[in-house]
């Protein structure tokens, strides 16, 4: 790759929490940006609110789950721009447990199972194996899936079927990182703990002073720091790290 030009990053559900601070991250970082995200409102008011950038930025609607549209979006990212240097897969939905006395597996369908795992891993696969030939002709890539601490230790507040999709993509990391390691292209991935979203409620909120108290530095994390240890190992100082799996939670994971 010729490091004189503008990097290309390609980032799934990019249009708000977690996602847009990463978005913004590479922006400011001076890189050309694309991003998905399922809900075309929600790209609109994340362009309003990104502002003025001369034209680094485009936001699509894109089932990350399906195969053609993803690989339409990715087509048009390298007939535009060119070859896309960077992907996040941030992308994931963890629906709601709708009776708290109940077993969360047995409330669980089959159709939302599915689902869950559709997007949070099967989109992750479908968007590498579209942006790694591109990657490897180049011979530089820098891929990075966002998992969760419910991946990685026993999940308090999350579904079995979150749990299991975020399990996951450390092993299909791990597997990528393998594959994709000879032609100069890492892939790692980023577990955050408790982070102040959307997805996560009002930082007032029960659930959040639940999670508090078991956050060793005492307090929830932000989307920004998230997007930081992103850039880190998007960047050429990180070229030497990859397979791995990098836990922010504030020490949650080991207490």
């Amino acid at each position: 790759m010729s490091h004189s030009r503008q990097r290309i990053a390609l980032v799934t559900g990019g249009a708000g929490g977690i996602g847009l601070a990463i978005v913004r991250r590479f922006l400011a970082d001076g890189d050309r940006v694309a991003f998905v995200a399922q809900n075309a409102g929600r790209i609109e008011k994340a362009l309003h609110f990104i502002g003025p950038v001369d034209g680094r930025v485009i936001g699509q609607s894109v089932d990350v789950s399906d195969g053609a549209a993803a690989a339409e979006f990715v087509a048009e990212i390298q007939a535009r721009w060119g070859t896309v240097d960077v992907l996040v897969n941030n992308a994931g939905i963890s629906p709601r447990r709708s009776d708290s006395q109940r077993p969360w597996l047995l409330q669980t369908s089959l159709e939302e199972w599915r689902r869950v795992l559709d997007v949070n891993i099967t989109g992750a696969f479908i968007f590498a194996q579209l942006v790694a030939p591109g990657m490897m002709a180049q011979r530089y890539g820098r891929i990075v899936n966002i998992g969760s601490l419910a991946g990685r230790a026993v999940p308090l507040i999350a579904g079995p079927h979150y749990a299991a999709s975020k399990a996951g993509l450390v092993g299909f990391t791990r597997a990528a990182a393998r594959d994709l390691a000879s032609y100069g292209i890492t892939v790692n991935c980023v577990a955050p703990g408790r982070i102040l979203t959307g997805m996560t409620e009002p930082l007032e909120s029960e659930t959040n002073r639940a999670a508090l108290a078991r956050i060793p530095v005492g307090r929830i994390g932000t989307p920004e720091e998230i997007a930081d240890a992103v850039a880190f190992l998007a960047s050429e100082a990180a070229a030497f790290i990859t397979a791995t799996t990098i836990d922010i939670n504030g020490g949650e994971f080991g207490s």
